[in-house]
């Protein structure tokens, strides 16, 4: 656990205590970015981003249950991420750097330290120099192609005592009196000399992205904390210190936040942080507790609920909207989906001004699209929640029109389409937008800030880094002229009546996804980067010029009694030429991150056969989060009436060779009695039973946790794993599940085709449960795959990523009892 002190100092005594875990109080006016008007968006957590936030370097990796093309054999992995056993000829392997221009971080030996015993090797442009256990020496060159990529395996571990907290971290370390310069060797220093090796845990950030960062007021944590398309509900399924990797795919990678809340100590930056949209009371709680304890008592804290809300490529859009129009919000889709937003985020709001007793301190902000003033009338006015509200945020992007940048065959074509009024999105028209919006915002007594912003040149529609017009927008923004954009963005802000400006984003690669960094890496010349010389230029011309801009108190605006003429909102189309495009560095990742999953997925997976026995829902049904929702059994003659269906889509073990292999689904329902559970599976080759025991054969295994404790042991109360055996149709419990009592269920399998259907009655007597609407279960359902005899092909499961399930609870989904 990271922890914060306070007592007094200079700025850099300040940051010194900061580097030994304390933080110290000082007058706002002592810091670098006290009077800056202006924020910065972070990037997400991956082994490409050119940012590199952290000094050691596998905290940025793939996982290593991800790295499939890098991993062989079966793989087992312990609670944090780090594989525990490796079959005979496996490996586990992760990519932990990837595409960084040479100079991002320094070449040269990098010290790789671990925990426990095995074989480590490494590839691309990592090379071992020297070998002791418990500690590599390694070399990292990005030859001759002045790019960076490093790979590292885990060749062999000790089952006993796995290789574990494995730390790549670079030469050199920092002076105690100024962390934010990298020095070679303790004779550059003055003060004390704090190498990277020994004190990694302390200094965690490089210094090179803290010189970055400091010139920022506000640090926006949505990309670096992995909100989109984060199913997180529990707040003990929040990220870890101890994990393998804090990156990795959406709904999975995300800081801890104690990292996050020391980053903005260190910088003295208010910190903005985004709720996950389908996060329980709890956890929004737990979270804003701790930030009320561990923030410097000298900052701000800005809260939003989620990201992008009113995005239709995102599943929290689909969550509110899914939510909305339950509760009856609105006939309009749209509208219930906006209005919910607002509901929700007043909710969260109530919970952190809770926690911190009506301290000033919190920042309550809403957002919505920049060109939509209707989307702000009803956000803003649904149920009086500008009442509640201090900041509505938009995000103005410039680029123009994407047909016309398509036609561009020039930087010049490029700047001319960008400033050109005939287009909705050229620079005069978004500063138009913007005074709209400061209108509006001011009606209600918010103030509007931007939580994103700059240009946004992109063609979603392409396939490749060097597809035209890519080339012309990383050209365009190398250009000086692309800083002059930045500047009349800026100035047309402020003149407009906008407040605080959060910039997206920190430094990161060109490539079709965009070319959104204000450098393309961390350590990138400022001669080179126009649009970070433009922000610097602006925020030191245009220090804080709005009341509360510095200090730790917000100047809240005084609120108007809104007419009810003035509330009245009606239906508007979102804006079809507003950005709506898919998250920067890739597709978005296989369900079941998502709440609401695609229907073709669905649809492919209920085949023709005995799978079409099982009445399919058009929607798996998710609720707070990645629980399945588990509809009561309304009429006994047909259990599954209102059940939906839920689909098998992970291979933990082996390989499947794609549905026409092995698919399926389950779907679940409930009394006061029982549970019922019914799991239907096509097989190409079905009934393959030859080994001694059920796993490596066709088999379907369930896996229960009544009361939804999900610790990482089972509990010998009431956690089961159910193994059914399809050559006798019996069933088997896990060793780790309660031996010696009756199984409180019952069973029955019918066979058609090519597959089978698998029922079961379980006893909630039996489980010890009394069941309740809004009870949460721990659940997972895994089916093997036998098609040829001996040991299993593969493994589908639900919700386990990894085969670990039959020994650690945590692994299983969630599912609530619904009413």
């Amino acid at each position: 656990m990271i922890n914060a002190c306070h007592s007094g100092g200079s700025r850099w005594a300040f940051a010194v205590m900061l580097l030994l875990g304390c933080a110290a109080m000082t007058p706002a006016e002592a810091f670098y970015n006290s009077q800056s008007a202006l924020g910065t968006n972070t990037n997400e957590i991956m082994d490409d981003d050119s940012s590199a936030p952290f000094i050691d370097l596998m905290k940025m990796s793939v996982p290593f249950r991800e790295a499939r093309q890098l991993t062989k054999g079966n793989v087992e992995y312990d609670g944090y991420g780090w594989p525990r056993l490796i079959s005979d000829g496996g490996q586990a392997g992760t990519r932990f750097v990837s595409k960084l221009p040479a100079g991002t971080i320094p070449s040269g030996p990098y010290t790789v330290l671990y925990d426990g015993e095995g074989k480590l090797e490494y590839g691309n442009d990592a090379t071992l120099r020297e070998h002791t256990p418990g500690r590599d020496v390694i070399i990292l060159d990005p030859g001759k192609d002045n790019e960076l990529n490093a790979t590292l395996f885990i060749k062999a571990t000790n089952p006993s005592n796995h290789l574990r907290n494995i730390r790549i971290l670079p030469p050199g370390g920092v002076c105690s009196n100024n962390p934010f310069q990298r020095v070679a060797n303790p004779g550059q220093c003055s003060g004390n000399f704090l190498s990277f090796e020994q004190h990694s845990s302390k200094i965690i950030f490089n210094p090179d992205y803290l010189t970055f960062m400091r010139d920022y007021r506000v640090i926006r944590f949505m990309n670096m904390s992995g909100i989109t398309r984060n199913p997180v509900y529990a707040w003990e399924d929040r990220a870890s210190i101890d994990q393998q990797s804090w990156g990795g795919a959406e709904g999975i990678r995300g800081a801890p936040m104690e990292v996050m809340v020391e980053l903005a100590n260190r910088l003295h930056a208010d910190p903005w942080f985004s709720m996950p949209h389908a996060a329980s009371n709890d956890f929004i709680r737990r979270f804003a507790e701790y930030v009320q304890v561990h923030l410097d008592p000298s900052l701000k804290v800005y809260v939003e609920y989620s990201n992008e809300v009113w995005n239709g490529v995102f599943t929290q859009h689909a969550y509110a909207k899914q939510q909305g129009v339950q509760m009856g919000l609105d006939p309009d889709p749209n509208q219930a989906a906006y209005k919910f937003y607002s509901k929700r985020s007043v909710d969260v709001f109530g919970i952190w001004e809770q926690v911190f007793q009506g301290n000033k301190r919190v920042v309550r902000v809403m957002s919505g699209l920049v060109g939509s003033t209707a989307m702000t009338k009803t956000i803003l006015s649904y149920n009086g929640a500008y009442r509640f509200t201090d900041a509505y945020a938009v995000a103005p992007y410039v680029y123009g029109d994407a047909a016309a940048l398509r036609q561009a065959r020039s930087v010049s074509d490029i700047f001319r389409v960008m400033t050109d009024p005939k287009y909705a999105h050229s620079l005069p028209n978004e500063i138009k937008s913007i005074g709209k919006q400061a209108e509006l915002t001011k009606s209600f007594g918010v103030d509007l800030v931007a939580y994103e912003g700059g240009q946004h040149l992109v063609d979603m529609t392409t396939k490749s880094d060097n597809q035209h017009p890519n080339n012309l927008f990383y050209e365009a923004n190398r250009h000086p002229q692309m800083a002059s954009i930045y500047q009349q963005l800026l100035t047309g802000w402020k003149q407009a009546g906008g407040k605080l400006f959060v910039h997206f984003s920190s430094p990161r690669i060109y490539r079709k996804y965009g070319s959104f960094g204000t450098k393309e890496y961390i350590t990138q010349p400022d001669a080179q980067a126009p649009k970070h010389r433009a922000l610097l230029a602006f925020t030191r011309s245009n220090q804080c010029w709005w009341s509360g801009c510095s200090g730790n108190t917000l100047v809240r605006q005084a609120k108007p009694a809104i007419t009810l003429e003035a509330m009245k909102t009606q239906s508007e189309p979102l804006d079809a030429t507003a950005p709506q495009y898919e998250p920067i560095n890739g597709d978005a990742p296989p369900f079941p991150m998502g709440n609401i999953p695609p229907e073709a997925a669905e649809q492919q997976a209920v085949t023709e056969g005995t799978l079409v026995t099982m009445r399919r829902a058009p929607n798996e049904q998710y609720v707070v989060g990645g629980n399945a929702l588990i509809r009561p059994a309304r009429n006994r003659a047909d259990l599954w009436q209102a059940a939906t269906a839920y689909q098998l889509r992970t291979v933990v073990n082996g390989d499947i060779a794609g549905s026409q292999d092995l698919a399926a689904l389950w779907q679940a329902s409930w009394d006061q009695q029982n549970l019922y559970l019914r799991i239907g599976v096509e097989d190409d080759q079905p009934d393959v039973s030859d080994s001694t025991v059920p796993w490596e054969d066709d088999a379907v295994e369930v896996y229960l946790d009544a009361d939804g404790s999900m610790e990482a042991q089972y509990d010998q109360r009431n956690d089961f794993h159910f193994i059914f055996n399809l050559k006798d149709g019996k069933v088997a419990l896990g060793k780790n599940s309660p031996q010696g009592g009756r199984l409180p269920l019952s069973q029955k399998i019918t066979r058609s085709g090519d597959g089978y259907v698998l029922e079961v009655t379980l006893t909630w007597a039996g489980l010890g449960i009394a069941p309740r609407a809004g009870h949460r279960i721990g659940l997972d359902v895994h089916v093997d795959d036998d098609d040829n005899g001996g040991d299993r092909d593969g493994k589908l499961t639900w919700k386990a990523k990894q085969d670990d399930a039959w020994q650690n609870p945590a692994l299983f989904g969630g599912a609530i009892l619904g009413e």
